[in-house]
């Protein structure tokens, strides 16, 4: 979010909340209390090595709302010579030692090693090497700490919750944060092309309680004084901000999807509370389709050794890779049994969180922005991917509906691109989900060939899963695709701003259909904008595509015998203001 930003059409903070009056308090809260952090720079010496993997182990005490343990981290030197390691990790947390590992990170191998001297101050943490690494070489290095994080509202944070029957209830939530605000990482908040290739996470808690985090649950084990832990492994690629720990009286339900794409079932988890089991039962009922759906147009599920979770936690959503964080109203129960929906606005064509945060599965933690200025990457194919679930359940017309209410929220001045060297909050804006979203329709009507279209979007997401790309590498992929050139729209439409707005009529005439229509950009930036008639003549059907330029366009269509029953069609598959009148 932008410091200062005025609350946008489509808040950012919770993702659509406007009709939300606490979640709008927390927005605000959270703009008002932003932290500042120093910024990106060529002289940044985190970009001085690569992260290959993370290995958490961590202690979480409820009753002392405390988190401990060891981070190690471990990267390839990518500059010449690396003496200085340097990481993030934000207040409350003191760090206690950082040692140098002699061997790779495993799940369960010891983490020991020589000591380094460290500074830690404010939001840095820079780790002195006693003998400078080379180019191409690994280093590995363990950083143990502890603090009482905590929640910065109702949203963001380290959330220490307790549930109906005054049991721990704990989840992080930290996109706009930093993943550095609860473990010591190169954080994704100002370096998201840098995705660890695995991450193992060890979580001691309570007995009785369970812990669920990324991957694939690998053991169980027993511990001293009544504690348990658990281990999991993720072998793929993913932002830090997806990294999530949860810890509960969590139900769990398991279950093996057959998936087209699959070489093997997909499991499929739930982690629910005792008192919601049958409220999710009944509502992630929708979940195999989804998942083929999704499949279908993009590609298949991008974690399959990992798992498909579903995790109920005490904030309303959140992407997390493989355990998709779920604190939503229940929305199918809630109609169902005839009870007021807190979330009925957002969940007005759909369940909004199951939906929107599993698309993220795709678009986010599979396929990343290269750099935080193409952000919509993740939002604005987040979003798409809520009209493509509604097309294929529905129908296109329904898609169409909910493309026209969401683009009629974006504001006349948005632009989709955040800026150069933006940090993850202050290229996080409401405009990169509904204008993304409505952007990619608009691309879509231009390219008018819808087998080259879903074509282009599975190519491009299988082609960059696991990987960054930016708005240029989807453009590649669409162009070879369509064998189109698509520069002028991406200028327009990505980097320019607002939208256009067509004003004027269409009138037959004897021998030909007249064109008089006004295109005019809503703020500065001219659109070059298709414009498609269909018609009756002499018993046949006729249509035409014509393409108007900014300004005024006065274009003759021939059509011999007259035309009748003119129509403009589907226009408002264009995100725009548009007043075009057939004249009779």
């Amino acid at each position: 979010m932008k410091h200062g930003a005025s609350l946008p059409t489509q808040p950012p903070l919770a993702h659509r909340i406007g009709a939300l009056p606490a979640l709008v308090a927390a927005l605000i809260l959270a703009l008002s209390s932003a932290r500042t952090f120093a910024v990106t720079t060529a002289a940044d010496l985190r970009a001085q090595y690569d992260v290959t993997g993370y290995r958490l182990d961590l202690r979480v005490d409820p009753q002392e709302r405390r988190l401990s343990g060891t981070v190690a981290i471990e990267a390839t030197v990518v500059a010449e010579k690396l003496a200085k390691l340097v990481l993030d990790l934000q207040p409350p947390f003191r760090v206690e030692s950082v040692v140098l590992l002699g061997e790779p990170i495993d799940l369960e191998n010891a983490i020991h090693g020589a000591s380094l001297r460290f500074t830690h101050t404010e939001n840095r943490l820079e780790c002195q090497l006693a003998t400078p690494i080379a180019k191409g070489e690994p280093v590995r290095v363990a950083v143990s700490y502890s603090g009482k994080p905590t929640a910065r509202n109702s949203f963001d944070g380290f959330h220490w919750s307790r549930t109906a029957d005054d049991r721990p209830w704990i989840a992080t939530s930290c996109q706009t944060l930093g993943s550095s605000s609860w473990w010591p990482c190169k954080d994704s908040f100002f370096h998201p092309e840098d995705k660890p290739e695995r991450v193992l996470v060890n979580i001691d808690v309570p007995k009785g309680l369970y812990a669920v985090s990324n991957g694939r649950l690998v053991e169980r084990e027993d511990m001293p004084g009544d504690r348990e832990v658990f281990r999991w492994r993720h072998e793929y690629p993913c932002e830090t901000y997806s990294i999530t720990l949860n810890v509960a009286p969590y139900v769990v339900t398991e279950e093996e999807l057959e998936l087209p794409g699959l070489d093997a079932p997909l499991l499929f988890a739930t982690y629910v509370l005792p008192e919601n089991v049958e409220k999710a039962k009944l509502q992630f009922q929708d979940v195999p389709r989804m998942l083929e759906i999704f499949g279908e147009a993009f590609g298949p599920f991008p974690f399959p050794t990992s798992k498909y979770a579903l995790v109920e936690t005490p904030f309303w959503g959140m992407e997390h890779s493989s355990a998709v964080a779920y604190g939503s109203s229940y929305p199918a129960w809630c109609k169902k049994n005839d009870v007021d929906d807190p979330y009925a606005g957002p969940n007005e064509f759909l369940d909004y969180i199951l939906i929107h945060e599993s698309a993220h599965e795709w678009w986010g933690n599979a396929v990343s922005a290269l750099a935080w200025g193409h952000f919509w990457i993740h939002e604005g194919f987040g979003t798409y991917a809520e009209g493509v679930y509604l097309e294929k359940l529905e129908g296109r017309e329904r898609a169409d509906e909910f493309f026209r209410k969401t683009g009629r929220g974006v504001d006349a001045k948005s632009r989709l691109y955040r800026g150069d060297d933006v940090d993850s909050e202050e290229a996080y804006a409401g405009v990169i989900y509904g204008k993304g979203a409505c952007v990619l329709d608009t691309l879509r009507h231009y390219v008018d060939d819808d087998a080259a279209w879903w074509k282009s979007l599975r190519a491009f997401n299988l082609e960059f899963r696991y990987r960054n790309a930016s708005t240029e590498d989807f453009a590649q992929v669409l162009e070879r695709e369509t064998r189109t050139d698509w520069k002028r729209f991406f200028d327009e439409w990505f980097y320019g701003a607002g939208y256009p707005t067509l004003s004027g009529t269409v009138r037959v005439q004897s021998g030909f259909i007249e064109i008089d229509v006004e295109n005019v950009g809503s703020s500065g930036t001219g659109f070059r904008v298709p414009l498609d008639l269909r018609w009756k003549s002499g018993g046949h059907d006729g249509h035409h595509r014509a393409w108007l330029d900014p300004g005024q366009n006065r274009i003759r269509v021939p059509c011999e015998p007259p035309a009748s029953d003119v129509e403009v069609v589907n226009l408002e598959r264009v995100l725009g203001r548009h007043d075009v009148r057939v004249v009779k």
